[in-house]
């Protein structure tokens, strides 16, 4: 079992009246792995279309998962949309500006897809499983 460990800085001196500074860290035991990949969205559109990048698939691990996932596009009108291609209307949860990146533990009952406003922008992922 391998320990992945994340790391979360947040910080401000002028958001509020007083300093802002979160430091939070989270060891995760990982069992399994997609492995990191790169992959280019053509599909503008969710639902059926093709083209779309599959982040993670529900039931891969059968217990929460971790996602990272990436917009690795330098423009930030570039967004990659991820959703919940399981759910009735294919919910979007997360929108990613060029550069932007998101980890989040994954409800592993559900797939999540993603698509592009530009067809060709690189999505770049990896899901760890914990099997806990």
């Amino acid at each position: 079992m391998a320990t992945v460990t994340t790391k979360l800085t947040i910080s401000s001196s002028d958001l509020t009246s007083q300093s802002l500074s979160l430091n939070l860290n989270k060891s995760i035991s990982a069992t399994s792995t997609t492995g990191l990949a790169r992959k280019a969205i053509t599909s503008t559109a969710k639902g059926t279309a093709s083209g779309q990048v599959t982040i993670h698939t529900a039931a891969d691990f059968t217990a929460p998962a971790y996602v990272y996932v990436k917009n690795t596009d330098t423009t930030a009108t570039d967004h990659v949309i991820v959703y919940d291609a399981t759910t009735s209307g294919n919910p979007i949860l997360l929108l990613l500006k060029g550069g932007e990146f998101a980890f989040l533990p994954a409800n592993n009952s559900i797939d999540l897809k993603a698509f592009a406003v530009t067809s060709g922008t690189i999505v770049e992922f990896m899901v760890f499983g914990t099997e806990a």
